[in-house]
């Protein structure tokens, strides 16, 4: 599957045309788990943080929990740059390989969907 992949976006080189990738500190592990508050005021913790694509963050917004306002309003910092529904798939797909590499489960059929998505033309 993953050869496909590679065959049908070039190498991945077509999930980011026409996007500046430009690499930001990342949190690496944003989930419901590591946020919390503090005094009233939002923190988070148990970084994994590393430097890569910001959107590489939305990886984890299957589990994160954050609510429709939490979006928009990241969406208002930092607009939706054009493939980025596409690229989801992939950022996903990596933290859901990684959860069935820690974890076992139905990780990898989920991951395996995700993966399958960048092999069709209208993903």
């Amino acid at each position: 599957l993953w050869a496909q992949v590679l065959e049908r976006t070039d190498g991945l080189r077509t999930l980011f045309e026409g996007v500046q990738v430009k690499p930001s500190t990342l949190h690496g592990d944003l989930w419901s788990g590591n946020i919390a508050t503090a005094e009233g005021r939002p923190c988070i913790f148990d970084p994994a943080a590393y430097y890569g694509h910001h959107e590489a963050e939305w990886g984890m917004s299957w589990c994160a929990g954050f609510g429709s306002s939490f979006w928009a309003g990241y969406r208002e910092l930092i607009p939706e740059d054009p493939g980025f529904r596409r690229r989801a798939a992939l950022y996903e797909a990596y933290h859901q390989l990684n959860h069935y590499n820690l974890f076992g489960g139905g990780y990898l059929g989920a991951a395996t969907r995700l993966l399958s998505r960048l092999t069709q033309s209208d993903a």
